[in-house]
């Protein structure tokens, strides 16, 4: 790895955060002018916990206060937000925003030891703890969601890990809030319990020694679940299988996590490109053409930093390090060859939208097509949140 690079992608990911927060608060996905000029809430909840790790902690309260203003009557977080606050959702409801908001808010109390915001707005953290629980099924004690970090209903819809995970984590940290306000949170305890042994339990196989993406259920109060007529089970490899360990819920060291990462590793480290690609190239779906991501690549590297496999660590980091151009990360690469199948079964299905001619346009002027690869969305801000997280823990393991 590019020791010297690394350093300097690590003071451009600070930079780009605090370049690409509006004033009013909320973080660009990325920069106006690119593929994502909004807020999205899963986006914006990692680029907080970017802020806190690289001690941007007025930053992070900032953009704590936009979130947590923007909640609806309801309780949930939505799917994203113009920079004023409007709802701008195009996608179904995705209540791991939920879970999400509620641990970067607790990893934020960690940090500062700051309550205000929790005091000022704990009508807030209980109507997102009760929308999450509202969606909670008790036949299986696990959490249904329309949608989750793939954006991928067809594979999402259903009790699917990486939501169950971030909304677990979610009302853990809400309790320790509680706690440390004085409120009487012992239900919301006794309900993340119940959610962690069903993650542990129901979305754990024993036989490929994994945990699995989904068990995908059409109506989350189908009673019972056997007969809801879309019931069946994913276990598909996915990056996001590692979400228990990412949200810490499991220790690094748990034989789940430790056998699950081996699974990732295995079979979506790219043969050709190097780096992790999210999920199987069968699921055909990537925007652009299938190839790694640099967040996933990036989250999954943690893991073997605080395991202490410092060969696999420095793979995983330096492969982001290296694909970084002018410092900056993009969503996810691929080969042109990969683009070109893309490009032509979208054609063919008559489903390439307006912004998706935009994304090629951009693909193709970018300078690394000139090289023979596809540079999608750069940059985006979520891997440099990732970023900045991983390569810390890195130099504080390693060097």
């Amino acid at each position: 790895m590019d020791r010297a690079k690394a350093s300097k992608l690590y003071e451009r990911s600070i930079s780009l955060i605090k370049e690409n927060q509006h004033k009013k608060g909320g973080f660009y996905a990325s920069p106006p002018g690119t593929r994502y000029p909004y807020v999205y809430t899963r986006d914006h909840s990692v680029i907080v916990l970017g802020a806190i790790s690289a001690g941007l902690l007025d930053e992070a309260k900032k953009g704590l206060k936009f979130i947590l203003d923007v909640q609806k009557p309801s309780g949930e977080f939505s799917q994203r937000y113009d920079v004023n606050g409007n709802d701008t959702s195009y996608k179904d409801p995705q209540i791991d925003g939920n879970g999400s908001v509620l641990f970067i808010l607790g990893k934020y109390c960690e940090a500062t030891d700051d309550y205000g915001l929790c005091t000022d707005r704990w009508n807030v953290i209980e109507k997102a703890v009760e929308y999450i629980l509202r969606h909670k099924n008790d036949e299986v004690d696990l959490i249904h969601s329309m949608n989750s970090i793939h954006e991928y209903p067809a594979y999402e819809q259903g009790f699917e890990i990486y939501a169950n995970s971030a909304c677990c984590a979610g009302i853990f940290q809400a309790v320790k809030i509680g706690e440390s306000l004085g409120k009487e949170v012992s239900r919301w305890r006794e309900e993340a319990e119940k959610i962690k042994k069903g993650i542990l339990t129901r979305l754990w196989s024993s036989r490929i020694r994994s945990f699995i993406k989904n068990i995908r259920i059409k109506h989350g109060e189908s009673k019972p679940l056997g007969y809801d007529p879309f019931s069946s089970v994913i276990i598909d490899v996915d990056a996001a299988e590692y979400a228990p360990a990412y949200f810490e819920l499991v220790e690094e060291d748990d034989i789940k996590v430790v056998s699950t990462v081996k699974r990732i590793d295995n079979l979506l480290w790219d043969e050709e490109l190097d780096g992790l690609n999210r999920y199987p190239q069968a699921w055909d779906r990537n925007n652009g053409g299938y190839g790694p991501w640099s967040h996933f690549t990036l989250q999954v590297a943690r893991h073997f930093i605080r395991t202490g496999d410092e060969d696999t660590a420095e793979r995983y980091l330096g492969w982001c390090v290296g694909i970084a151009h002018d410092y900056m990360l993009p969503e996810h690469i691929s080969t042109i060859e990969r683009f070109e199948l893309w490009l032509e079964s979208y054609k063919n299905a008559n489903i390439l939208r307006d912004k998706k001619i935009t994304m090629i346009e951009n693909i193709k002027r970018h300078p690394k097509w000139n090289d023979g690869l596809v540079y999608v969305t750069a940059p985006l801000l979520w891997p440099h949140a990732e970023y900045i997280r991983t390569y810390k823990e890195y130099v504080e393991k390693f060097l």
